[in-house]
């Protein structure tokens, strides 16, 4: 017999699971911050809870926003390799327009999700973004505009997310 007194068997029973993050991320603000508070870098402002593009608000004091303190650190949150192939030299310089589009849109709206770094190199391009959003927009973006095929994996204990778009070209 079991602890809780009746005859079932708890072998295969499921387990409560507690809901932990993937992994501690150490350029989130570790207290909320004030609103009206500014990033230095780049401009954006903390209100009601989130980061915004905003004019009108009055900025009452300084500091780095989670997203310029990645850049300024060379900290990604996502990666997105590009495999090198003929089709990704053919429209190499399109491609990076392109991805630089797509962020620069998301950007507007989110100003945390941000392209980090894009670095041509022997085996593909390698994007860096600031956050997992700008990632899944960036993939999303390839496979409607250049289709391919794309593989996300968010690993349990990483900071970074990462994911590979391939072409058969």
């Amino acid at each position: 017999m079991n602890p809780n007194g009746n005859d079932r068997a708890t072998a295969g029973a499921p387990r409560e699971k507690s809901m932990h993050s993937h992994s501690e991320d150490s350029h989130r603000m570790p207290l909320r911050v004030m609103n009206g508070t500014g990033c230095r870098e780049c401009g954006a402002v903390y209100e009601s809870g989130r980061w915004i593009w905003s004019a009108t608000a009055r900025v009452t004091r300084q500091l780095l926003c989670p997203a310029c303190r990645r850049i300024l650190e060379h900290a990604p949150a996502g990666e997105l390799w590009l495999d090198s192939c003929g089709y990704l030299h053919k429209h190499l310089a399109q491609i990076i327009s392109f991805l630089s589009n797509e962020a620069q849109h998301e950007k507007e709206c989110h100003p945390m999700e941000r392209i980090t770094g894009i670095n041509v190199e022997p085996r593909g391009v390698r994007v860096t973004t600031s956050g997992p959003h700008m990632l899944r927009r960036l993939g999303s973006a390839m496979l409607r505009a250049h289709h391919g095929e794309l593989s996300i994996e968010y690993r349990d204990g990483e900071a970074v997310a990462r994911a590979n778009w391939t072409h058969q070209g």
